[in-house]
């Protein structure tokens, strides 16, 4: 925290810089199969969120407007249960202030519950607007603490590619605690086909199905792939994905819910898709690829229909850039 920051928090003042902001936030598909809550990709599609700062008494219940599909925005709340409302107040707990009350409109591009990061994208949005409204007092190190411990299981994938962008590599923490994430260049020629179910999965369920213990052949199996599909993606091995990107820690329980998802990896692959996996938690899946882009999309959607799954195919890029705040109404104190 800076001087400044410490400061205003001690003295009760609000060191609000600027009035104004708004936050684009990536979409991201956490695990590529086998990296298990280690792995995640972010993804050239966003959610928006703008925070203007109102006059008045803090801690006065915010105004949320939320924009999008209706099927989308019916799931997001407007009062001060809202995620980004919540994530925003959680910065300013950490810095000592008060949240202050707050308009906040809400572009909601990514549908909830598909596996793509929503929940993630209204973390690091709420808390990036706080941070930059504030100055900028905390560095990207606290603000990922901060976002692992606003995430609904304190997962740190998704919300780690939104913070930072690329192909991230996260979990890990070292001997003083501090958790660790890596952003890892993607090839340019990579692009993401996606397969978006018009049902969601609840991540939470998702994970009751999950064993508490594995058999030490399959810890092997998903551990030999998790490095194989960081040492292919570096070395552009695109004809090795295929294998990478096998999963025997969550994806065979997850199709107990979702069991389309086998025949829609295949068609994938079959269309000329190097790889293809669960996003997440699912309901969506992925497909990476650097041709065929099109024809991946529409044998994903003739396979789904063809077992009765209603949903729409997505080309895609990868977000190189992950998160960003821009400052629209600077205070003029």
């Amino acid at each position: 925290m800076s001087r400044k920051s410490e400061r205003d928090a001690g003295s009760g003042q609000r060191p609000w810089v600027a009035r104004r902001v708004r936050v684009r936030v990536p979409a991201t598909c956490a695990n590529l199969g086998p990296g298990f809550d280690c792995l995640a990709l972010a993804l050239a599609l966003h959610n928006e969120f703008e925070a203007h700062l109102l006059a008045g008494d803090a801690g006065a219940q915010p105004p949320v407007v939320v924009t999008g599909a209706p099927v989308d925005t019916s799931q997001i709340a407007t009062d001060a249960s809202n995620l980004f409302v919540r994530a925003f107040g959680a910065l300013c707990e950490r810095i000592g202030v008060r949240p202050p009350p707050l308009a906040v409109q809400i572009a909601v591009h990514l549908p909830p519950g598909r596996g793509l990061g929503s929940s993630a994208t209204a973390v690091v949005g709420g808390i990036l607007a706080a941070n930059a409204l504030c100055g900028d007092p905390l560095s990207t190190g606290e603000l990922l603490e901060l976002a692992v411990a606003c995430e609904q299981g304190g997962h740190a994938d998704n919300v780690a590619a939104a913070l930072l962008g690329g192909l991230v590599v996260t979990g890990a923490r070292d001997a003083a605690n501090r958790l660790t994430a890596i952003s890892l260049p993607v090839p340019d020629a990579l692009r993401a086909v996606l397969f978006i179910p018009d049902t969601p999965m609840s991540t939470v369920q998702g994970r009751a199905l999950l064993p508490v213990a594995y058999p030490r052949e399959d810890v092997t199996f998903n551990l030999s792939r998790v490095a194989l599909l960081l040492g292919a993606l570096q070395t552009e091995r695109y004809e090795l994905l295929a294998t990478a990107m096998g999963d025997r820690i969550h994806q065979p329980y997850r199709a107990r819910v979702f069991p389309a998802l086998d025949a829609l990896v295949a068609a994938a692959q079959a269309a000329g898709a190097h790889g293809a996996c669960l996003s997440g938690g699912g309901s969506s899946v992925l497909a990476l690829a650097t041709s065929h882009t099109e024809a991946i999309r529409l044998a994903m959607e003739a396979r789904a229909r063809a077992l009765g799954v209603s949903g729409r195919g997505l080309i895609t890029s990868i977000a190189r850039d992950g998160a960003q705040a821009t400052v629209l109404d600077e205070t003029r104190e």
